[in-house]
């Protein structure tokens, strides 16, 4: 799962748009959730259970939206270079769960 750029007329163009700041969200777009794996998804989750768990991630690692964000926008490609590299570290690393004190 990853964030895609917002197109907008009134974006600068030596901008690269909107980006996630924080929040567990890689550069390339990526959200840093196991959940959203497929070693993690499940099909009993809801749209609504879904959606509060992303919610709840963005929030925890205090995300911002960067409306004059100067870099790469933020593309397909990258989206999926990023997911793809997060995963294969989470593999081979294993994913870490936090204490329930933290939520």
């Amino acid at each position: 799962f990853f964030f895609s750029s917002i197109k907008s007329s009134g974006i600068n163009a030596e901008y690269g748009g909107p980006h996630m700041l924080g929040g567990y969200v890689m550069r390339g777009g990526a959200i840093c959730m196991e959940l959203l794996t497929r070693q993690g998804w499940s099909s009993a989750y809801s749209l609504e259970s879904l959606i509060l768990q992303i919610s709840a991630t963005l929030v925890k690692g205090k995300a911002r939206i960067s409306f004059n964000h100067k870099g790469t926008p933020y593309t397909f490609e990258r989206a999926m270079c990023s997911f793809n590299a997060l995963v294969e570290s989470h593999q081979a690393k294993g994913w870490v769960t936090p204490p329930k004190e933290e939520g």
